[in-house]
């Protein structure tokens, strides 16, 4: 028998990867934009008007979940089979005009009725297609609400056949049919060709939220909570539910979240480490601890960089920690090689560690500047300059040397100090 466990794990998992946003409200300042929305689909659907529009903001602002939302709202007031049908298409899947009329068709249902015939061209298939739909009565008419992710993408196909018999159809009312664009760039409607850029009706409509961490905190425990059901045992839920409150409410989860807001504060990186914490859900293990959370968040936020200077010689790291300390005397002046080889032999006078010469540590430099770690002041190349006295940005902050010399395996003691006095 499934325990509650399990089953939890399974919804929560599911929630995460289909990126269904359970139990998340959408923000304030995008309940005019929805109800905006939704009046055109409704419009579309009750009255067999034609509407098109697009929905711009960045990546993670909002836009899914907001006409999601939509659709979820209009199925409460309208019959899915007998109003309308919803048609999903996507700009990275859809790459070119057959592929999306293929899965026009599959949405639709019609691939036995197209299967032995022969269009002459895409207007030709789009309107047998639209024709399959139709009765006498156009108000009874079966209205298509067409939701195209990645909508700049569609802007890309040859010559925009599919665009240009979209938006024919929306502006000439051969069929009752809403076409809404997702997309992240400003300029969306510079990409129309001139035919297409007539038929479409220019409303746009922006999304942009300033982040809140607050309301970030609030949005994790929403993708934790559980809604009772048959599966779920009421008491179960009480106890997860409370164990996600508390969760947030934890110190070093609320010192990771920070981190990770401060990083990306898209939805989409929070479920990530959601599921990754999640998968270890077990019978042993029926509730998220602090350690799940910080460990996710480790593996979904690991700095490519951290990671290189891990890989770093211990000379190299040397030069890496003088030029940091110079930078931090300096207030962020540039340095040249001079300055840190002799930063470094005054560390390593009274050392035991091996000494390098000064041909070594140029050449130790140069690897440095080939790994992007610094990079030459511009206006300051070799060909002009002796490279002893080329000066150099250090590219690298405090947190991430101090991450790789943590992991750093088998790091001399002495480093280990002049990593503390320099950072």
């Amino acid at each position: 028998m499934t325990s509650c466990t399990d089953i939890c794990r399974s919804i929560l998992l599911e929630r995460m990867v289909f990126n269904t946003h359970c139990g998340i409200a959408i923000p304030d300042e995008f309940l005019e934009h929805k109800n905006y929305v939704f009046n055109l689909l409704k419009s579309t659907v009750v009255n067999g008007e034609n509407n098109s529009a697009l929905l711009i903001g960045p990546r993670g602002s909002g836009k899914t979940m907001l006409i999601n939302s939509v659709i979820a709202d209009l199925e409460a007031i309208c019959d899915v089979e007998k109003d309308y049908v919803v048609i999903k298409l996507h700009g990275f899947f859809q790459t070119d005009d057959r592929i999306a009329i293929q899965e026009i068709t599959r949405q639709l249902f019609l691939e036995e009725e197209t299967a032995n015939r022969t269009f002459g061209s895409f207007s030709e298939n789009l309107t047998f297609l639209l024709d399959s739909l139709k009765v006498a009565d156009r108000k009874a008419t079966k209205s298509i609400i067409f939701i195209m992710d990645e909508f700049d993408q569609f802007c890309q196909h040859k010559n925009q056949t599919l665009l240009y018999n979209l938006f024919d159809v929306c502006q000439s009312a051969q069929a009752p049919m809403a076409v809404i664009g997702l997309t992240c760039r400003m300029d969306a409607i510079s990409l129309f060709e001139k035919r297409v850029r007539s038929r479409f009706s220019h409303r746009q409509i922006y999304l942009f939220v300033k982040p809140d961490f607050q309301k970030y905190s609030e949005t994790f425990v929403s993708l934790l909570r559980l809604q009772p059901s048959r599966e779920l045992k009421a008491i179960y839920v009480r106890s997860w539910n409370k164990s996600a409150e508390d969760l947030a409410q934890d110190p070093l989860v609320q010192g990771s979240l920070k981190k990770v807001f401060n990083l990306n504060p898209k939805l989409r990186l929070l479920q990530n480490i959601l599921l990754v914490a999640l998968s270890r859900l077990g019978e042993s293990h029926p509730f998220l601890s602090s350690k799940d959370i910080v460990t996710a968040i480790e593996s979904q936020t690991t700095d490519c960089k951290t990671l290189q200077l891990q890989g770093l010689s211990v000379l190299e790291l040397q030069l890496l920690l003088c030029m940091k300390y110079l930078d931090k005397i300096y207030f962020g002046e540039p340095c040249n090689y001079e300055m840190a080889f002799y930063e470094y032999t005054k560390q390593m006078k009274n050392s035991s560690m091996q000494k390098f010469d000064r041909q070594i540590a140029m050449k130790a430099m140069e690897h440095l500047e080939t790994l992007e770690f610094i990079r030459p002041v511009e206006g300051t190349s070799s060909s002009k300059v002796q490279k002893e006295f080329v000066v150099y940005h250090i590219l690298i902050t405090s947190e991430q040397l101090t991450a790789a010399i943590a992991k750093y395996p088998n790091l001399p003691t002495e480093v280990k100090q002049l990593a503390d006095t320099c950072l």
